[in-house]
């Protein structure tokens, strides 16, 4: 594939704060051939106006009410032109101005790619921690980040995000094209900046890990006792996080950081 289209796609509702920062990534990309798409929830706050500054360099923007996160993450798709998609939301940004541009020539090189992912940096309270994805692992968590995550435009026309999941729709698609047999190769390359300490899944990460296990358990793999480990393991890190100031949550954090991830 010569020159493949790159879109990528911005969901917003009410992220003043935040957004140009991620437009700014992306705009600045040195390739030449990226779409980019803003969809915006209807926001109240002035995000639509610092929208509105770049529209020079934004291909399509549309702001009204939709069904949440995923609806507008597949209004972007219906409106998106180009050979491969990315998700990058709003406060997270591309690590640098040449990523996009290494990613088109990767996929050149490797025209049967369905799916070309990356590596990302997890923004935590306790630090900053690159992420090196394991997909073999897929049908057990969310393996790769979906800003990191180039995909083929058609497949995710035909395997949109199912609205049934609030906040674990991104990992049901992944998943689901992986299991399917679709072609993932990997770039050992650093894409994106990812904020968790913010946003749906970070603030009901216990729903969004409940809702992950019924994905997996839909599939007919027994998860009981992995769902429970892991939602006591969630419970007690809200709890000691709620119950004791981050002087002294943070470096316990980091601590652990090194030996396993903590959310």
């Amino acid at each position: 594939m010569k020159c493949p289209k790159i879109s990528v796609v911005t969901v917003s509702y009410n992220t003043h704060y935040c957004i140009e920062k991620t437009i700014q990534s992306v705009i600045e990309q040195t390739y030449p051939n990226v779409e980019y798409l803003i969809i915006d929830g209807g926001s109240t706050d002035g995000t639509q106006h610092i929208i509105e500054q770049y529209s020079d360099r934004i291909a399509y923007f549309v702001s009204e009410k939709d069904k949440g996160l995923y609806d507008g993450m597949n209004k972007g798709i219906a409106a998106a032109t180009g050979d491969y998609l990315l998700f990058m939301n709003a406060d997270d940004i591309f690590v640098n101005n040449e990523v996009v541009e290494k990613i088109a020539h990767f996929i050149e090189e490797h025209p049967d790619a369905d799916v070309v992912y990356g590596n990302s940096e997890q923004v935590l309270e306790y630090g900053i921690y690159e992420v090196r994805p394991k997909v073999a692992y897929i049908n057990h968590k969310m393996a790769i980040s979906h800003q990191a995550t180039f995909v083929k435009l058609s497949l995710l026309r035909s395997h949109p995000f199912n609205l049934k999941y609030r906040y674990a729709a991104d990992f049901e698609q992944l998943s689901s094209l992986y299991l399917d047999g679709y072609k993932f190769i990997y770039i050992d390359l650093l894409v994106a900046r990812v904020e968790m300490t913010g946003g749906t899944t970070y603030n009901h990460y216990i729903d969004s890990a409940n809702e992950l296990y019924d994905i997996i358990e839909s599939r007919g793999v027994d998860v009981a006792h992995e769902r429970c480990s892991m939602i006591m393991r969630k419970r007690l890190v809200r709890t000691f996080r709620r119950c004791f100031p981050k002087w002294i949550t943070n470096p316990v954090f980091r601590f652990l950081a090194k030996h396993y991830k903590v959310l």
